[in-house]
């Protein structure tokens, strides 16, 4: 048995398992025919298992060889097919890339042209747009020049015009003032002869009272006259803006004022 002499595990088991038979026949199966029968069948089922295997062995090998040879042909008409296709494909390409080449070259050639065309005109336009912004630029400064002219010599009018209302305006507070001071220096003699007169009289009942007197109307008089000013220069800077059209109503109160202040101080 050709099986049982291979070195593998298959081999070993069978020759382990065919051995086991035999001395299991010897001992047992001597004067037992149903053991011998059923030993004599094992071994004839494996002989036969051992010629189905061989059979298939060669109609597998015969099979494989077959394939081999028609996966060879295969394989060389496909190699033939792809040789002829790429000889094919090489012809095409290169015709292709000559193609190509030729109307790339004219492509770069036409490219040329149309940029030198589209330079040649965008220098044009913008030396046409450097001499329209130059005049344009000149016509600016003509303009700009008489505008400035004009608005000095408005401002110029304006000033003069500020100016002479503002000394007007100063000479007449100037009398007034004068007059009122002059008043106020007169009526200030009366009263202070007259005060002293009166101090004289209550100096020593009333030394202590007469002085928080005199120094709360002190501070009375100064958050008045702080107050006046704040609001006297509210006004005046309110009323800037409206001195050219209210010159004579302001001269006008401005001697009514003086007149209402002069009478209240007389009483």
């Amino acid at each position: 048995m050709s099986y049982a002499n291979s070195k593998n595990v298959g081999a070993n088991h069978y020759r382990k398992g065919l051995k086991a038979s035999i001395n299991y026949l010897n001992r047992w199966g001597k004067g037992n025919k149903s053991i011998q029968g059923l030993i004599h069948g094992n071994v004839i089922d494996a002989m036969s298992t051992q010629m189905k295997m061989g059979q298939s062995l060669m109609y597998n090998q015969s099979m494989a060889s077959h394939y081999a040879k028609i996966n060879q042909g295969l394989e060389n008409l496909k190699t033939g097919n792809q040789l002829k296709l790429m000889g094919a494909e090489g012809r095409i390409a290169g015709q292709l890339i000559g193609t190509q080449g030729e109307e790339q070259r004219k492509g770069i050639r036409e490219t040329g042209a149309q940029q030198r065309l589209g330079y040649q005109a965008q220098g044009l336009q913008q030396r046409l747009n450097i001499g329209a912004k130059g005049a344009q630029d000149r016509l600016n400064i003509a303009a700009t020049g008489v505008e400035q002219r004009a608005g000095i010599r408005e401002t110029g009018a304006q000033n003069r015009l500020l100016v002479g209302a503002q000394g007007r305006q100063q000479r007449l507070n100037i009398g007034a003032q004068g007059a009122q001071d002059r008043l106020t220096v007169a009526a200030q003699g009366v009263e202070q002869r007259a005060g002293i007169r009166e101090t004289g009289a209550q100096q020593r009942m009333g030394l202590v009272t007469a002085g928080q007197q005199e120094r709360l109307n002190i501070k009375g008089r100064g958050v008045e006259q702080r107050l006046g000013i704040e609001t006297a220069g509210r006004e005046e800077r309110k009323n800037i803006g409206k001195r050219y059209s209210e010159e004579r109503a302001m001269r006008a109160d401005a001697r009514g004022a003086i007149r209402s202040l002069g009478a209240r101080f007389f009483g």
